[in-house]
C-alpha cells in the first residue's frame, strides 16, 4: 500500500504500535492510538527532512489499523498538526455497543462484554454499567463514531457482511453517522465476504476506485 501511494505521488509512512506481549502486557486500543497520534509531529519532521513540506494528510489501515486511523482523523483530526483530509480502510471496528457484538456472544453476555471492552479501552468496566451512559463514556476514548461532526474528514470504507472478527452492525452505526453529519464518505458492503473481503472481487475493486477518487478530489498531487 506505501508504495502504491507513493508510486501516485504521495509521501507515505507506516506506523507501527505495541502488541499486547509479556513485556506488553497492559497495552490497548487506547494506549495504541495515543502511539499513533503521538508519531505524527515525527513523520512530519521525518519529512521535512527529506524536502516534503507536508500541508495535508490522509490516514488509512486494515482491520485494527483501521480503528487506529478512524480515532486519528475523527479524535484527534482537530488538533493535528497538519489538516486530516480523509481516512480510508476496511473492516475495522468503529464502535463497542455489546448488542452489535454477537458474532463474538457479547450481545447476551455483560460479563464478556465488560471483560473484553474494558481489556480493550484499559477502563475498568463491570457488567453492570452495560447500556448506560457510563459504559459509553468509558469506551468513548476508543470509539470513533463517537467523535465524528460535520467537520470530520471525508471517508471510504470497505466491510465484508459475514465478518466474524468485528461486528458488522457497528460499521453500520458509522455509516449512520457519517450520513447524519453531512460527511462526504462511501460506504461499500460485501456482501458475500467476511474479514477478508474475499468472495466479492467486482466490489474490492470498487472499494479501490472510490479510494483512487477521494484521493484525487482531497488529496490531489
Amino acid at each position: 500500500m506505501l508504495q502504491w501511494l507513493c508510486a501516485k505521488g504521495y509521501v507515505a509512512a507506516g506506523i507501527n504500535y505495541t502488541l499486547v506481549t509479556e513485556d506488553h502486557p497492559d497495552a490497548n486500543v487506547y494506549t495504541q492510538s495515543a502511539e499513533i497520534r503521538d508519531s505524527i509531529p515525527h513523520v512530519l519532521t521525518a519529512a521535512a527532512e527529506r524536502g516534503y513540506q507536508i500541508d495535508r494528510m490522509a490516514v488509512a489501515g486494515g482491520s485494527a489499523g483501521h480503528t487506529l486511523a478512524m480515532l486519528y482523523a475523527y479524535r484527534d483530526g482537530p488538533d493535528s498538526p497538519v489538516p486530516v483530509k480523509l481516512t480510508f480502510g476496511a473492516v475495522g471496528p468503529s464502535c463497542f455497543y455489546p448488542e452489535d457484538w454477537g458474532c463474538f456472544g457479547l450481545d447476551q453476555s455483560p460479563e464478556g462484554a465488560a471483560a473484553l471492552f474494558g481489556a480493550m479501552s484499559g477502563e475498568a468496566i463491570t457488567p453492570d454499567m452495560i447500556g448506560t451512559p457510563a459504559y459509553d463514556e468509558a469506551v468513548k476514548s476508543i470509539s470513533a463514531v463517537a467523535w465524528i461532526d460535520e467537520n470530520s474528514p471525508s471517508t471510504v470504507c470497505a466491510y465484508g457482511a459475514h465478518d466474524k472478527v468485528q461486528a458488522f452492525p457497528a460499521s453500520q452505526r458509522l455509516a449512520a453517522a457519517l450520513k447524519e453529519h453531512g460527511v462526504p464518505h462511501e460506504y461499500i458492503v460485501f456482501p458475500h465476504s467476511g474479514h477478508g473481503l474475499q468472495n466479492d472481487n467486482r466490489l474490492y475493486a470498487l472499494y479501490m476506485d472510490k479510494v483512487c477518487e477521494y484521493l484525487d478530489t482531497y488529496m490531489g498531487v
